[in-house]
């Protein structure tokens, strides 16, 4: 088991040995890391950010249930969900690379 899957299972209080939900945290684990390689705009991440890519694993399967909304109103209670990845995970990562094209 690697480093991630046991931080992400400690993170939502699963307990190492089940396993039961192991193929649905390695798809947000995968998800995660494309989505911040997508958005750094690189090939690798390097390791120091592992904890990073643990956390945004964490949001994707903490709020799978409200993927594509926006906004959620029930009764008074209103609720706005972030697009993409949170700001508080964007500004946890490295600048996005920028490719300079040649025309």
């Amino acid at each position: 088991m690697s480093d991630s899957m046991i931080l992400l299972k400690r993170l939502l209080a699963i307990e190492p040995t089940d396993i039961s939900k192991d193929d649905i945290l390695i798809h947000y684990l995968n998800k995660a890391r494309g989505n911040i390689l997508g958005y750094c705009n690189v090939a690798n991440l390097p390791v120091e950010y592992d904890d990073v890519m643990v956390d945004y694993a964490m949001y994707l399967y903490k709020n799978r249930d409200s993927t594509g909304l926006i906004n959620k109103q029930e009764g008074e209670r209103s609720v706005t969900y972030e697009l993409g990845i949170p700001e508080s995970i964007r500004l946890a990562l490295p600048l996005p690379k920028i490719k300079v094209g040649t025309d």
